[in-house]
Protein backbone atom coordinates (compact mmCIF):
# COMPACT_ATOMS: atom_id res chain seq x y z
CA UNK A 1 0.00 0.00 0.00
CA UNK A 2 1.92 3.03 -1.26
CA UNK A 3 -0.55 5.82 -0.45
CA UNK A 4 -3.73 6.23 1.54
CA UNK A 5 -6.77 8.06 0.10
CA UNK A 6 -9.10 10.30 2.08
CA UNK A 7 -11.77 8.63 4.18
CA UNK A 8 -14.42 10.19 1.93
CA UNK A 9 -13.09 8.30 -1.12
CA UNK A 10 -13.17 5.04 0.80
CA UNK A 11 -16.72 5.66 2.04
CA UNK A 12 -18.00 6.60 -1.42
CA UNK A 13 -16.44 3.50 -2.98
CA UNK A 14 -17.95 1.28 -0.30
CA UNK A 15 -21.44 2.79 -0.81
CA UNK A 16 -21.62 2.37 -4.58
CA UNK A 17 -19.50 -0.79 -4.82
CA UNK A 18 -16.11 -1.53 -6.30
CA UNK A 19 -17.72 -2.53 -9.65
CA UNK A 20 -18.92 1.06 -10.19
CA UNK A 21 -16.13 2.99 -8.43
CA UNK A 22 -12.48 2.26 -7.69
CA UNK A 23 -9.97 3.87 -5.40
CA UNK A 24 -7.47 6.39 -6.83
CA UNK A 25 -4.65 4.93 -8.91
CA UNK A 26 -1.55 3.93 -7.01
CA UNK A 27 -3.44 2.83 -3.92
CA UNK A 28 -3.11 -0.73 -2.66
CA UNK A 29 -1.27 -3.76 -3.92
CA UNK A 30 -0.70 -4.26 -7.61
CA UNK A 31 -3.16 -6.82 -9.08
CA UNK A 32 -5.18 -7.09 -5.87
CA UNK A 33 -8.93 -7.67 -5.97
CA UNK A 34 -10.67 -4.25 -5.69
CA UNK A 35 -12.80 -5.42 -2.74
CA UNK A 36 -9.79 -6.72 -0.84
CA UNK A 37 -7.97 -3.51 -1.66
CA UNK A 38 -10.83 -1.43 -0.25
CA UNK A 39 -10.91 -3.42 2.99
CA UNK A 40 -7.12 -3.08 3.38
CA UNK A 41 -7.29 0.68 3.01
CA UNK A 42 -10.30 0.97 5.35
CA UNK A 43 -8.49 -1.06 8.01
CA UNK A 44 -5.35 1.08 7.75
CA UNK A 45 -7.32 4.33 8.00
CA UNK A 46 -9.25 2.99 11.00
CA UNK A 47 -5.99 2.31 12.84
CA UNK A 48 -4.86 5.88 12.18
CA UNK A 49 -8.18 7.26 13.46
CA UNK A 50 -8.09 5.14 16.63
CA UNK A 51 -4.54 6.23 17.33
CA UNK A 52 -5.42 9.89 16.91
CA UNK A 53 -3.05 10.42 13.96
CA UNK A 54 -3.66 11.92 10.56
CA UNK A 55 -3.05 9.44 7.77
CA UNK A 56 0.28 10.10 6.09
CA UNK A 57 1.27 9.46 2.51
CA UNK A 58 4.54 8.38 1.00
CA UNK A 59 5.88 6.66 4.09
CA UNK A 60 9.02 4.58 3.76
CA UNK A 61 8.44 1.04 4.92
CA UNK A 62 11.14 0.01 7.43
CA UNK A 63 13.37 -2.91 6.70
CA UNK A 64 12.08 -6.26 7.81
CA UNK A 65 12.86 -7.36 11.33
CA UNK A 66 15.74 -9.83 11.55
CA UNK A 67 14.76 -13.47 11.61
CA UNK A 68 15.51 -14.89 15.04
CA UNK A 69 13.30 -17.96 14.74
CA UNK A 70 16.37 -20.16 15.03
CA UNK A 71 16.79 -19.10 18.65
CA UNK A 72 14.41 -20.96 21.00
CA UNK A 73 12.00 -18.93 23.08
CA UNK A 74 12.02 -18.91 26.85
CA UNK A 75 9.32 -21.10 28.35
CA UNK A 76 5.77 -19.85 28.52
CA UNK A 77 5.97 -19.76 32.32
CA UNK A 78 9.15 -17.67 32.22
CA UNK A 79 7.60 -15.21 29.76
CA UNK A 80 4.48 -14.90 31.93
CA UNK A 81 6.61 -14.15 34.98
CA UNK A 82 8.48 -11.43 33.06
CA UNK A 83 5.14 -9.94 32.04
CA UNK A 84 4.17 -9.78 35.73
CA UNK A 85 7.44 -7.96 36.54
CA UNK A 86 6.79 -5.50 33.71
CA UNK A 87 3.21 -4.79 34.81
CA UNK A 88 3.72 -1.32 36.27
CA UNK A 89 1.38 1.64 36.40
CA UNK A 90 2.15 5.21 35.38
CA UNK A 91 3.70 5.96 38.77
CA UNK A 92 6.18 3.11 38.40
CA UNK A 93 4.63 0.81 41.02
CA UNK A 94 3.82 -2.82 40.32
CA UNK A 95 0.22 -3.74 39.59
CA UNK A 96 0.61 -7.52 39.42
CA UNK A 97 -0.33 -9.40 42.57
CA UNK A 98 1.84 -12.30 41.43
CA UNK A 99 5.01 -10.42 42.44
CA UNK A 100 5.64 -10.34 46.22
CA UNK A 101 7.88 -7.24 46.02
CA UNK A 102 5.86 -4.02 46.00
CA UNK A 103 8.47 -1.26 45.67
CA UNK A 104 9.70 -0.29 42.21
CA UNK A 105 13.41 -0.76 42.99
CA UNK A 106 12.82 -4.32 44.14
CA UNK A 107 10.93 -5.15 40.96
CA UNK A 108 13.73 -3.71 38.86
CA UNK A 109 16.22 -5.91 40.71
CA UNK A 110 14.06 -8.98 40.10
CA UNK A 111 13.72 -8.07 36.43
CA UNK A 112 17.51 -7.68 36.15
CA UNK A 113 17.95 -11.15 37.62
CA UNK A 114 15.38 -12.54 35.16
CA UNK A 115 17.12 -10.93 32.19
CA UNK A 116 20.48 -12.23 33.39
CA UNK A 117 19.03 -15.76 33.45
CA UNK A 118 18.02 -15.72 29.77
CA UNK A 119 20.82 -17.79 28.21
CA UNK A 120 20.84 -18.89 24.55
CA UNK A 121 17.12 -18.14 24.30
CA UNK A 122 15.06 -15.19 23.20
CA UNK A 123 12.36 -13.06 24.74
CA UNK A 124 8.91 -13.14 23.10
CA UNK A 125 8.39 -10.20 20.74
CA UNK A 126 5.34 -8.95 22.63
CA UNK A 127 7.55 -8.19 25.67
CA UNK A 128 10.15 -6.17 23.77
CA UNK A 129 8.28 -2.80 23.77
CA UNK A 130 7.85 -2.91 27.55
CA UNK A 131 11.49 -3.96 28.02
CA UNK A 132 12.74 -1.10 25.84
CA UNK A 133 10.56 1.37 27.70
CA UNK A 134 11.78 0.28 31.12
CA UNK A 135 15.39 0.29 29.85
CA UNK A 136 14.84 3.89 28.77
CA UNK A 137 14.13 4.83 32.38
CA UNK A 138 16.73 2.53 34.01
CA UNK A 139 20.15 2.76 32.40
CA UNK A 140 21.53 -0.24 34.31
CA UNK A 141 19.05 -2.52 32.53
CA UNK A 142 20.14 -1.56 29.01
CA UNK A 143 22.94 -4.11 28.49
CA UNK A 144 20.74 -6.84 29.97
CA UNK A 145 17.84 -5.98 27.66
CA UNK A 146 20.21 -5.84 24.69
CA UNK A 147 21.56 -9.32 25.46
CA UNK A 148 18.17 -10.92 26.16
CA UNK A 149 16.25 -9.06 23.41
CA UNK A 150 18.63 -10.04 20.65
CA UNK A 151 18.74 -8.45 17.19
CA UNK A 152 14.99 -7.89 17.06
CA UNK A 153 15.17 -5.56 20.09
CA UNK A 154 17.72 -3.41 18.25
CA UNK A 155 15.51 -3.33 15.15
CA UNK A 156 12.47 -2.30 17.20
CA UNK A 157 14.45 0.42 19.01
CA UNK A 158 15.26 2.06 15.67
CA UNK A 159 11.57 2.58 14.98
CA UNK A 160 11.03 5.11 17.79
CA UNK A 161 13.18 8.17 18.57
CA UNK A 162 12.78 7.80 22.35
CA UNK A 163 14.44 4.38 22.12
CA UNK A 164 17.43 5.73 20.22
CA UNK A 165 19.63 5.14 23.30
CA UNK A 166 19.52 1.46 22.37
CA UNK A 167 21.23 1.97 19.01
CA UNK A 168 24.95 2.33 19.60
CA UNK A 169 25.25 4.29 16.35
CA UNK A 170 23.24 7.16 17.85
CA UNK A 171 25.14 9.88 19.74
CA UNK A 172 22.87 11.24 22.45
CA UNK A 173 24.57 14.63 22.72
CA UNK A 174 26.55 15.56 19.58
CA UNK A 175 29.51 17.81 20.23
CA UNK A 176 28.92 19.80 17.03
CA UNK A 177 25.56 21.37 17.85
CA UNK A 178 25.92 25.18 17.95
CA UNK A 179 22.17 25.80 18.08
CA UNK A 180 21.77 23.37 20.99
CA UNK A 181 24.65 25.03 22.82
CA UNK A 182 23.17 28.50 22.40
CA UNK A 183 19.46 27.79 22.85
CA UNK A 184 19.13 24.34 24.38
CA UNK A 185 18.04 23.44 27.89
CA UNK A 186 20.72 23.20 30.54
CA UNK A 187 20.55 19.41 30.34
CA UNK A 188 21.19 19.55 26.61
CA UNK A 189 24.05 22.01 27.02
CA UNK A 190 25.66 19.88 29.74
CA UNK A 191 25.50 16.92 27.36
CA UNK A 192 27.11 18.91 24.57
CA UNK A 193 29.94 20.19 26.77
CA UNK A 194 30.54 16.68 28.11
CA UNK A 195 30.75 15.32 24.56
CA UNK A 196 33.21 18.07 23.62
CA UNK A 197 35.49 17.24 26.57
CA UNK A 198 35.57 13.56 25.62
CA UNK A 199 37.60 14.42 22.50
CA UNK A 200 41.02 14.37 24.19
CA UNK A 201 43.22 17.37 24.96
CA UNK A 202 41.89 19.40 22.02
CA UNK A 203 38.32 18.83 23.21
CA UNK A 204 39.20 19.80 26.76
CA UNK A 205 40.66 23.09 25.55
CA UNK A 206 37.63 23.73 23.38
CA UNK A 207 35.38 22.99 26.36
CA UNK A 208 37.29 25.51 28.50
CA UNK A 209 36.92 28.14 25.77
CA UNK A 210 33.19 27.46 25.38
CA UNK A 211 32.62 27.80 29.12
CA UNK A 212 34.69 30.98 29.34
CA UNK A 213 32.59 32.61 26.58
CA UNK A 214 29.28 32.09 28.40
CA UNK A 215 30.39 32.14 32.06
CA UNK A 216 29.54 35.81 32.82
CA UNK A 217 25.95 35.48 31.54
CA UNK A 218 25.00 32.13 33.10
CA UNK A 219 22.85 31.74 36.20
CA UNK A 220 24.57 30.30 39.30
CA UNK A 221 22.79 26.94 38.94
CA UNK A 222 23.79 26.71 35.27
CA UNK A 223 27.39 27.69 36.06
CA UNK A 224 27.59 24.88 38.60
CA UNK A 225 26.08 22.35 36.18
CA UNK A 226 28.38 23.33 33.31
CA UNK A 227 31.46 23.37 35.54
CA UNK A 228 30.60 19.86 36.68
CA UNK A 229 31.31 18.57 33.16
CA UNK A 230 35.01 19.11 33.86
CA UNK A 231 34.93 15.77 35.71
CA UNK A 232 35.12 14.31 32.19
CA UNK A 233 38.75 14.44 31.13
CA UNK A 234 39.80 16.37 34.24
CA UNK A 235 43.46 17.36 33.97
CA UNK A 236 45.94 19.85 35.49
CA UNK A 237 45.18 22.18 32.55
CA UNK A 238 41.73 22.75 34.08
CA UNK A 239 43.18 24.06 37.33
CA UNK A 240 43.13 27.80 36.40
CA UNK A 241 39.40 27.59 35.58
CA UNK A 242 38.65 25.81 38.84
CA UNK A 243 40.78 28.19 40.89
CA UNK A 244 38.88 31.10 39.38
CA UNK A 245 35.58 29.44 40.30
CA UNK A 246 36.64 29.46 43.97
CA UNK A 247 36.02 33.22 43.92
CA UNK A 248 32.47 32.86 42.57
CA UNK A 249 29.80 34.58 44.63
CA UNK A 250 27.61 31.51 44.81
CA UNK A 251 28.34 28.61 47.14
CA UNK A 252 27.07 25.91 44.78
CA UNK A 253 29.64 26.92 42.14
CA UNK A 254 32.47 26.99 44.68
CA UNK A 255 31.55 23.53 45.96
CA UNK A 256 31.76 22.02 42.47
CA UNK A 257 35.18 23.63 41.97
CA UNK A 258 36.40 22.32 45.35
CA UNK A 259 35.28 18.77 44.58
CA UNK A 260 37.11 18.84 41.25
CA UNK A 261 40.28 20.38 42.67
CA UNK A 262 40.37 17.66 45.31
CA UNK A 263 40.68 15.16 42.44
CA UNK A 264 43.96 16.80 41.31
CA UNK A 265 46.57 15.64 43.87
CA UNK A 266 49.34 17.72 42.26
CA UNK A 267 47.38 20.97 42.19
CA UNK A 268 48.20 24.18 44.07
CA UNK A 269 45.03 23.54 46.07
CA UNK A 270 46.38 20.18 47.28
CA UNK A 271 49.71 21.84 48.11
CA UNK A 272 48.02 24.54 50.19
CA UNK A 273 45.97 22.00 52.13
CA UNK A 274 49.05 19.83 52.70
CA UNK A 275 51.02 22.75 54.10
CA UNK A 276 48.22 23.65 56.51
CA UNK A 277 47.63 20.07 57.68
CA UNK A 278 51.28 19.15 58.19
CA UNK A 279 51.71 22.30 60.26
CA UNK A 280 48.94 21.02 62.56
CA UNK A 281 49.67 17.29 62.60
CA UNK A 282 53.28 16.08 62.90
CA UNK A 283 54.97 12.83 63.85
CA UNK A 284 57.66 13.49 66.46
CA UNK A 285 59.49 10.76 68.31
CA UNK A 286 57.03 8.06 67.26
CA UNK A 287 54.01 10.05 68.45
CA UNK A 288 51.47 12.18 66.63
CA UNK A 289 51.52 15.75 67.88
CA UNK A 290 48.43 17.84 67.16
CA UNK A 291 48.23 21.62 67.18
CA UNK A 292 44.94 22.66 65.54
CA UNK A 293 44.58 26.01 63.75
CA UNK A 294 44.18 29.05 65.98
CA UNK A 295 41.90 30.80 63.48
CA UNK A 296 40.08 30.22 60.20
CA UNK A 297 41.50 32.97 58.00
CA UNK A 298 40.21 34.28 54.69
CA UNK A 299 42.42 32.00 52.58
CA UNK A 300 41.17 28.93 54.45
CA UNK A 301 37.56 29.96 53.90
CA UNK A 302 38.29 30.47 50.19
CA UNK A 303 39.61 26.92 50.03
CA UNK A 304 36.39 25.52 51.42
CA UNK A 305 37.03 25.37 55.17
CA UNK A 306 33.67 25.94 56.84
CA UNK A 307 34.33 28.37 59.71
CA UNK A 308 31.28 27.58 61.81
CA UNK A 309 31.33 24.14 63.50
CA UNK A 310 28.29 21.92 64.09
CA UNK A 311 26.58 22.10 67.44
CA UNK A 312 28.63 20.53 70.20
CA UNK A 313 31.95 20.65 68.30
CA UNK A 314 34.73 23.08 69.19
CA UNK A 315 35.96 25.53 66.57
CA UNK A 316 39.60 24.44 66.53
CA UNK A 317 38.70 20.75 66.44
CA UNK A 318 36.34 21.44 63.52
CA UNK A 319 38.90 23.43 61.55
CA UNK A 320 41.42 20.61 61.99
CA UNK A 321 38.88 18.06 60.79
CA UNK A 322 38.08 20.20 57.75
CA UNK A 323 41.78 20.53 56.88
CA UNK A 324 42.38 16.79 57.12
CA UNK A 325 39.34 16.11 54.95
CA UNK A 326 40.80 18.12 52.07
CA UNK A 327 44.40 16.90 52.31
CA UNK A 328 45.68 14.10 50.03
CA UNK A 329 46.00 10.94 52.12
CA UNK A 330 49.34 10.10 50.54
CA UNK A 331 50.84 12.78 52.83
CA UNK A 332 50.47 10.48 55.85
CA UNK A 333 52.14 7.35 54.42
CA UNK A 334 50.80 3.85 55.08
CA UNK A 335 47.42 3.89 56.85
CA UNK A 336 47.97 1.09 59.37
CA UNK A 337 51.39 2.44 60.32
CA UNK A 338 50.12 6.01 60.79
CA UNK A 339 46.95 4.99 62.67
CA UNK A 340 48.92 2.79 65.07
CA UNK A 341 50.94 5.76 66.35
CA UNK A 342 49.89 7.09 69.76
CA UNK A 343 48.05 10.40 69.86
CA UNK A 344 46.59 12.47 72.66
CA UNK A 345 43.08 11.25 73.51
CA UNK A 346 41.76 14.78 73.16
CA UNK A 347 42.49 14.77 69.42
CA UNK A 348 42.29 11.06 68.52
CA UNK A 349 38.61 11.12 67.49
CA UNK A 350 39.05 14.38 65.52
CA UNK A 351 42.00 12.90 63.67
CA UNK A 352 40.10 9.72 62.80
CA UNK A 353 37.03 11.61 61.59
CA UNK A 354 39.06 13.93 59.37
CA UNK A 355 40.97 11.03 57.85
CA UNK A 356 37.75 9.04 57.41
CA UNK A 357 36.10 11.91 55.55
CA UNK A 358 39.18 12.14 53.35
CA UNK A 359 39.12 8.39 52.64
CA UNK A 360 35.45 8.51 51.69
CA UNK A 361 35.88 11.57 49.48
CA UNK A 362 39.04 10.28 47.78
CA UNK A 363 37.68 6.71 47.45
CA UNK A 364 40.87 5.34 49.00
CA UNK A 365 40.17 1.67 49.74
CA UNK A 366 43.29 1.15 51.90
CA UNK A 367 42.52 4.02 54.25
CA UNK A 368 38.81 3.16 54.26
CA UNK A 369 39.59 -0.42 55.30
CA UNK A 370 41.93 0.72 58.06
CA UNK A 371 39.47 3.28 59.44
CA UNK A 372 36.18 1.38 59.21
CA UNK A 373 36.77 -0.83 62.25
CA UNK A 374 37.88 2.09 64.40
CA UNK A 375 34.92 4.25 63.43
CA UNK A 376 32.51 1.33 63.88
CA UNK A 377 33.54 1.11 67.52
CA UNK A 378 32.87 4.83 68.00
CA UNK A 379 29.41 4.53 66.40
CA UNK A 380 28.53 1.52 68.55
CA UNK A 381 29.65 3.50 71.62
CA UNK A 382 27.31 6.37 70.69
CA UNK A 383 29.57 8.94 69.03
CA UNK A 384 28.48 12.05 67.15
CA UNK A 385 25.01 11.93 65.51
CA UNK A 386 26.49 12.05 61.99
CA UNK A 387 29.10 9.34 62.64
CA UNK A 388 26.87 6.70 61.08
CA UNK A 389 26.53 8.72 57.89
CA UNK A 390 30.31 9.01 57.76
CA UNK A 391 30.63 5.28 58.33
CA UNK A 392 28.26 4.55 55.43
CA UNK A 393 30.31 6.88 53.21
CA UNK A 394 33.39 4.83 54.10
CA UNK A 395 31.58 1.63 53.10
CA UNK A 396 31.32 2.98 49.54
CA UNK A 397 35.14 3.00 49.30
CA UNK A 398 35.69 -0.55 50.61
CA UNK A 399 36.65 -3.44 48.30
CA UNK A 400 34.11 -6.25 47.95
CA UNK A 401 35.97 -8.78 50.14
CA UNK A 402 36.27 -6.25 52.96
CA UNK A 403 32.56 -5.46 52.69
CA UNK A 404 31.59 -9.12 53.07
CA UNK A 405 33.91 -9.61 56.04
CA UNK A 406 32.56 -6.48 57.70
CA UNK A 407 28.95 -7.58 57.20
CA UNK A 408 29.68 -11.00 58.70
CA UNK A 409 31.36 -9.44 61.71
CA UNK A 410 28.59 -7.02 62.60
CA UNK A 411 25.76 -9.51 61.94
CA UNK A 412 27.34 -12.02 64.30
CA UNK A 413 27.05 -9.45 67.08
CA UNK A 414 23.26 -9.52 66.75
CA UNK A 415 20.60 -7.73 64.77
CA UNK A 416 20.38 -4.74 67.08
CA UNK A 417 24.11 -4.02 66.93
CA UNK A 418 24.22 -4.58 63.17
CA UNK A 419 21.40 -2.11 62.62
CA UNK A 420 23.23 0.52 64.67
CA UNK A 421 26.17 0.58 62.24
CA UNK A 422 24.09 0.52 59.05
CA UNK A 423 24.58 -3.09 57.99
CA UNK A 424 21.86 -2.72 55.33
CA UNK A 425 24.08 -0.34 53.40
CA UNK A 426 27.00 -2.77 53.62
CA UNK A 427 24.81 -5.58 52.30
CA UNK A 428 23.59 -3.40 49.43
CA UNK A 429 27.20 -2.94 48.35
CA UNK A 430 28.20 -6.61 48.68
CA UNK A 431 28.33 -8.07 45.17
CA UNK A 432 26.66 -11.34 44.26
CA UNK A 433 27.06 -14.17 44.94
CA UNK A 434 27.17 -13.68 48.67
CA UNK A 435 29.81 -15.99 50.22
CA UNK A 436 28.59 -18.84 52.47
CA UNK A 437 29.85 -17.11 55.62
CA UNK A 438 27.67 -14.08 54.88
CA UNK A 439 24.63 -16.25 54.11
CA UNK A 440 25.01 -17.99 57.47
CA UNK A 441 25.48 -14.66 59.26
CA UNK A 442 22.24 -13.28 57.75
CA UNK A 443 20.18 -16.30 58.78
CA UNK A 444 21.84 -16.25 62.19
CA UNK A 445 20.76 -12.63 62.72
CA UNK A 446 17.21 -13.41 61.60
CA UNK A 447 17.08 -16.40 63.96
CA UNK A 448 17.97 -14.14 66.89
CA UNK A 449 14.57 -13.71 68.52
CA UNK A 450 15.83 -11.19 71.06
CA UNK A 451 17.42 -9.13 68.31
CA UNK A 452 14.20 -9.16 66.30
CA UNK A 453 12.24 -7.77 69.20
CA UNK A 454 14.75 -5.05 70.10
CA UNK A 455 15.33 -3.92 66.51
CA UNK A 456 12.07 -4.93 64.86
CA UNK A 457 11.81 -1.72 62.89
CA UNK A 458 15.14 -2.64 61.25
CA UNK A 459 14.10 -6.20 60.50
CA UNK A 460 11.94 -5.21 57.52
CA UNK A 461 14.81 -3.52 55.71
CA UNK A 462 17.16 -6.44 56.30
CA UNK A 463 14.55 -8.98 55.15
CA UNK A 464 13.67 -7.05 51.99
CA UNK A 465 17.30 -6.76 50.97
CA UNK A 466 18.27 -10.33 51.89
CA UNK A 467 15.28 -11.68 49.98
CA UNK A 468 16.68 -10.14 46.79
CA UNK A 469 20.36 -10.97 47.37
CA UNK A 470 20.53 -14.35 49.15
CA UNK A 471 21.02 -17.40 46.92
CA UNK A 472 17.60 -18.49 45.67
CA UNK A 473 18.21 -22.05 46.82
CA UNK A 474 17.83 -20.86 50.43
CA UNK A 475 14.08 -20.44 49.84
CA UNK A 476 13.20 -23.65 51.72
CA UNK A 477 15.21 -22.49 54.71
CA UNK A 478 13.39 -19.15 54.76
CA UNK A 479 10.03 -20.91 54.40
CA UNK A 480 10.78 -23.10 57.40
CA UNK A 481 11.76 -20.02 59.42
CA UNK A 482 8.49 -18.28 58.53
CA UNK A 483 6.43 -21.37 59.36
CA UNK A 484 8.05 -21.65 62.80
CA UNK A 485 6.87 -18.21 63.86
CA UNK A 486 3.54 -17.99 65.72
CA UNK A 487 0.81 -16.27 63.71
CA UNK A 488 0.46 -13.60 66.39
CA UNK A 489 4.17 -12.71 66.27
CA UNK A 490 4.41 -9.13 64.91
CA UNK A 491 7.44 -10.19 62.86
CA UNK A 492 5.63 -13.08 61.11
CA UNK A 493 4.37 -10.99 58.19
CA UNK A 494 7.84 -9.52 57.55
CA UNK A 495 9.54 -12.93 57.59
CA UNK A 496 6.68 -14.33 55.49
CA UNK A 497 7.27 -11.80 52.71
CA UNK A 498 10.98 -12.59 52.95
CA UNK A 499 10.22 -16.27 52.30
CA UNK A 500 7.72 -15.46 49.52
CA UNK A 501 10.29 -13.41 47.61
CA UNK A 502 12.95 -16.11 47.86
CA UNK A 503 10.45 -18.70 46.60
CA UNK A 504 9.51 -16.36 43.74
CA UNK A 505 13.17 -16.08 42.72
CA UNK A 506 13.73 -19.82 43.07
CA UNK A 507 10.79 -20.61 40.79
CA UNK A 508 11.79 -17.85 38.36
CA UNK A 509 15.31 -19.22 37.88
CA UNK A 510 13.97 -22.78 37.58
CA UNK A 511 11.64 -21.68 34.74
CA UNK A 512 14.51 -20.01 32.91
CA UNK A 513 16.71 -23.10 33.16
CA UNK A 514 14.04 -25.59 32.04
Amino acid sequence: MSELPDWGDVLATALVGTQRRTLPAGVGRAGADPADELLDVAGALTLYRRGGFRARRGLTVPEAAPDDSGIPLVTWAAAARAADLLAVDAAGYGTSNAVPVRDADGRIELLAEWLGGVHDRRVPGELLPALLEIARRHRALRPLVAAAGGPRAGWLARQRPEWAFFDTAVVEAPADDPRGWELGTIGRRVGILTAVRRAGAAGEQRGRDMLADVWPTETPDDRAALLGTFATGLSPADEPVLEGALDDRRKEVRLVALDLLAMLPESDYARRMTERSTACVRVVGGRIQVAPPAACDKSMRRDGIVPRPPAGVGERAWWLEELLTRTPLSVWGEPEEFLSLPVTDEWAAVLRRGLARAAAGQRDSRWATALTGRLTEEVAAGGRPDDRLLLEALYDALPSDALASLAVGVLRRGLAGAAAVGVEHVLELCPRPWPPALVEAVFGALDDLGGRRSAGWRLAGLCELAALRLPADTASRATAMAAALPSDDPMSSIVGRFADTLRFRHDMLAELSS
